[in-house]
């Protein structure tokens, strides 16, 4: 059972991160940070999609993204956080960290089902954080 993580202390207690806007006109884009220990100052990895999450199955339409966009930045940051305000940069820079709503889910299956029971509003920012 998934439950929501009101406040978050330390993002890195999280293996990876799945995060979702919604835009005003009901355009839904997404990422993906996980750690991958890479070299001193990009130990995590950021994917960031540029092009829309097509409607339907969340875990579906991101592997559509995965298989056929060429709109995809891939960038080493140094942890979860930094990989959070990097998606809000790109896609709600009037928001901060502290207005995610995250929720804390044990794997990608997990993701799927809290996305279609989240119901993400619009100009909201929803995070996954799948535990280690």
């Amino acid at each position: 059972m998934a439950q929501t993580v009101k406040i978050v202390t330390d993002l890195n207690n999280f293996e990876r991160i799945v995060l979702a806007h919604k835009s005003s006109e009901g355009v839904v884009h997404i990422a993906h940070s996980f750690f991958y220990n890479g070299r001193d100052g990009s130990e995590y990895l950021l994917f960031l999609y540029k092009d829309a999450l097509p409607k339907g199955n969340f875990v579906e339409g991101w592997n559509y993204l995965d298989e056929n966009s060429v709109n995809t930045a891939i960038v080493g940051v140094h942890d979860h956080g930094v990989a959070v305000e990097d998606f809000l940069a790109c896609w709600d820079p009037n928001q901060t960290i502290n207005d995610v709503e995250f929720f804390q889910v044990k794997d990608f299956s997990e993701v799927d089902d809290m996305y279609e029971k989240v119901k993400i509003e619009p100009n909201h920012v929803v995070a996954f954080g799948i535990v280690k």
